[in-house]
């Protein structure tokens, strides 16, 4: 592979894989300058690691994975304790598009967001993987290097916690 194919591909990866791999770190690390320290770091490490890439998962799922891990090491750092989180996940969210449908729903969906968002970690990380980036139990289990019944039963917890919390039970 030349040098122009390699960072035509990369070029293409990101372009694909982007803006799930920031979403991803943005819920997981409630804080845009973090999410986009886990984009960059992601695709170095996308670049780096590329030709040892064995496609025994698809390439979403190989990225993902890789911001994955790079949000946990943030999570684990001592430094991250002085890092002040923010709320705009909401903002981030509906700013996707102004559809009358969203404009509708504003209320209801911004609600469901908080609510993930006050989820513990690891309901919130099965949730995002699965609702917002469409991967199935398998794969998240790849990601998260857990088995599959631990994701599914995550997501269980989850989805009961939610309902609960949209019930009206947790607000206060």
């Amino acid at each position: 592979m030349t040098p122009n194919d390699f960072t035509k591909e990369i070029t293409e990866l990101i372009e694909k894989y982007g803006d799930d791999v920031y979403k991803v770190a943005f819920v997981i690390l409630r804080s845009r300058e973090l999410a986009e320290d886990v984009f960059q770091e992601t695709f170095l490490r996308v670049c780096r690691s590329y030709s040892g890439y064995r496609g025994e998962s698809s390439v979403k799922t190989w990225i993902t994975s890789i911001a994955v891990n790079i949000c946990r090491d943030y999570m684990r750092s001592s430094w991250k304790k002085r890092v002040v989180t923010t709320d705009d996940f909401t903002t981030y969210l509906s700013s996707e598009s102004d559809t009358e449908d969203i404009i509708e729903k504003r209320s209801e969906k911004e609600e469901l967001i908080k609510s993930i968002m006050e989820l513990p970690d690891k309901y919130r990380e099965v949730v995002l993987l699965y609702y917002y980036q469409d991967l199935d139990v398998k794969n998240i289990s790849r990601i998260l290097k857990i088995p599959q019944g631990t994701v599914k039963s995550r997501l269980f917890k989850a989805r009961n916690l939610l309902s609960s919390m949209m019930g009206g039970e947790a607000h206060g």
